[in-house]
């Protein structure tokens, strides 16, 4: 029997109400005690169990009004049926028989109230307070499930930030991080994380951290303030902190952080800044030459004209030759200028680099004290195009600079070679594209330079010899003349150990030569990833970084040191595969390192690496079963000179 009522007030919205009641007259009593107190009722009457669930299938209600006792049913299976179908909807027991206690017993059970027939005047009320539970139970789960989804939101916005994002206590205890965190910090978890102390541990200046929190203290925040952090494997980085002061309750305080790794753009920009400060010298120097060089041609003339007519009068004729010869000088002057300003006039051809090198080769004997050995090692090579005479000229003005670097004599070396560099590995270095180079080696074993002097040398006028023994633009003109080949220079020098510079010239498209085909066929036929723990030492923070991103995409572990000791003090708690160390490093250099660690690791194997043409070999014959890679070396040769010493057990072809 359905009986359905419409409200006497067309501004009130109808309640759609289910009521389980097997009397007629009792349903129109308690409908009749509704209308009486104001409500709008629109109502579903059902007698049985089959009513009832068909009933709560077809429609929504606002709340359910069920007797006790039905013929082979009551109101509490009633009321399990209605939760088990997943309805929160407010349940109201109607009762002539029970006791108040046992009434108050299925209130326990789960209906939202219960009121006795004969009390109907109650009902209205307890209707009206368990629609309102009702509201105030969907809200809060609204809040709830808001709230829940905008934790998730932000917990998955830290997780997933390519920031740095922690917690510490005043103290530098690590309370919890973010995975990019860990990353940074080459920490596998957050119990890794949490041994290490940030002031002490991983700020690489203590001071630093000890500055920032006096300033958080202050005035509660720190932002964009740039240090170096110490990774857990030893690498060094540079970041960009911001940290905020958190006042908690309870009796600790907080800082909460956010790091941006800048290491690789900071060295992009040492590098740019470099290139960018040669770029003003060469404008610079190229205008001040191209308005000498017409000062000078008229000097020049006019010292040639007053020569000619004074050649009756020998001292007057003698001191216009002296003219001469000083304009002479001066232009040539200009010369080299306009070189490192590359202005001049090149005349490109291919060339064989190998063949311009052995022609010098009887010049240099002349110009170079017997005392200086020359060691001249050709490299299989294409052509490249290049302006012969002033390729001449560098490789002249690069002996004759490592000439002055051995006063008391040496070894002078002068190698050529083939390399592909990969675009992983020029990304370090601005204005440098990958593809195939030939390279031009000239190595002393001079006195070496610090790196207050390798910024600087290739300034024009720059010299460290003394007064009246150089113009300072030999390193200059060497700088103009590769950078208007297209080609770039690299340097290694250590005070006391010598200088290396190599040359880098473009080889000509489709020179590369069937041994770089081996190789690069050689590469793809093996697999370059491993798990191992490598330990690299390596004092050149560019070089460093480089070799330690490609060794991490190949999947390695590594331990970075920045010198021997520092390598040596990683492995305390961690046993390296293979460690790769540079011969010539501060404080303790490869060899004795390599002495050290084979001391306490048997059989380890070693891979030495270096810039320099002599040292390596002394290096190597003095460990056994060690390795040797020249530098600058890709992120390939550098995978698979790996794999060639710890073996290659999954070798693919691609």
């Amino acid at each position: 029997m359905d009986l359905k009522k419409s409200a006497p007030c067309s501004t009130a919205q109808s309640l759609r109400i289910l009521l389980l009641e097997k009397s007629p007259q009792d349903a129109e009593a308690i409908l009749e005690e509704l209308r009486n107190a104001g409500l709008a009722i629109e109502c579903t009457v059902v007698a049985d169990r089959s009513g009832f669930e068909e009933a709560l299938g077809s429609a929504e209600f606002a709340a359910v009004l069920a007797v006790d006792c039905l013929p082979g049913w009551n109101g509490l299976e009633a009321l399990h049926f209605l939760r088990d179908s997943g309805k929160d909807t407010p349940f109201l027991l109607l009762t002539g028989s029970l006791g108040e206690k046992a009434a108050a017993e299925f209130i326990r059970q789960g209906f939202n109230d219960y009121v006795w027939k004969d009390r109907l005047t109650r009902l209205p009320v307890a209707l009206k307070r368990a629609l309102e539970e009702k509201q105030l139970r969907d809200a809060n789960t609204r809040t709830q499930a808001a709230l829940a989804e905008s934790e998730a939101r932000n917990r998955e916005l830290v997780e997933n930030s390519s920031y740095g994002i922690f917690r510490v206590s005043l103290a530098g205890k690590f309370l919890n991080a973010n995975a990019s965190l860990l990353q940074l910090l080459a920490c596998k978890n957050l119990e890794e994380l949490r041994v290490l102390n940030l002031s002490t541990d991983v700020f690489r200046f203590p001071e630093e951290f000890g500055q920032l929190m006096v300033t958080c203290r202050q005035i509660g925040f720190v932002h964009s303030a740039e240090t170096e952090l110490r990774r857990k494997d030893g690498g060094l980085i540079v970041v960009r902190l911001h940290l905020r002061y958190l006042s908690l309750p309870g009796p600790a305080d907080a800082l909460e952080g956010v790091v941006d790794d800048v290491t690789e753009i900071r060295a992009l920009e040492r590098q740019l800044h470099q290139a960018q400060k040669f770029e003003t010298f060469g404008q610079l120097a190229g205008g001040i030459a191209h308005d000498f060089n017409n000062v000078i041609g008229a000097i020049l003339g006019w010292a040639e004209l007053g020569q000619e007519q004074s050649r009756s009068y020998p001292a007057i004729a003698e001191r216009f030759a002296r003219i001469r010869e000083q304009a002479d000088r001066a232009a040539a002057l200009t010369q080299e200028l306009l070189a490192f300003a590359r202005r001049q006039a090149l005349q490109p051809r291919p060339v064989d680099l190998n063949g311009i090198m052995q022609g010098l080769a009887s010049l240099l004997d002349k110009v170079i004290d017997k005392s200086i050995e020359i060691k001249v090692v050709p490299g299989c090579l294409p052509p490249v195009k290049a302006d012969p005479t002033q390729i001449e000229q560098v490789i002249m003005n690069l002996c004759l600079n490592a000439r002055d670097a051995m006063p008391q004599g040496g070894q002078l070396t002068i190698e050529t070679e083939l390399v592909q560099l990969e675009e992983s590995c020029c990304r370090f270095y601005p204005y440098v594209m990958p593809g195939c180079y030939a390279v031009l080696s000239v190595a002393d074993t001079g006195v070496g330079m610090d790196e207050e002097t390798r910024e600087r040398i290739f300034e024009p006028f720059f010299t460290t010899k003394e007064r009246g023994k150089g113009t300072g633009m030999g390193l200059a003109t060497v700088y103009g003349i590769v950078k208007q080949h297209g080609g770039f220079i690299h340097v290694y020098s250590e005070p006391g150990h010598g200088s290396l510079f190599r040359v880098y010239l473009p080889a000509m498209a489709g020179a590369v030569t069937e041994g770089a085909s081996q190789e690069e066929n050689s590469s793809k036929a093996m697999n370059l990833r491993g798990t191992e723990t490598i330990l690299l030492a390596e004092d050149h923070d560019s070089i460093r970084e480089m070799a330690r991103q490609s060794l991490v995409n190949f999947g390695y572990r590594v331990l970075a040191a920045n010198d021997g000791e520092q390598a040596v003090r990683l492995c305390e708690e961690e046993t390296p595969s293979l460690a790769i160390l540079d011969v010539v490093m501060p404080h303790l250099g490869g060899p004795a390192t390599a002495a050290q660690l084979l001391a306490r690791f048997p059989g380890l194997p070693i891979l030495f690496t270096s810039g320099y043409s002599e040292y390596p070999s002394l290096a190597v014959s003095q460990t056994p079963a060690s390795r040797y890679l020249q530098k600058p070396y890709s992120p390939t040769s550098l995978g698979r000179a790996i794999r060639e010493i710890l073996g290659n057990p999954q070798a693919q072809v691609t």
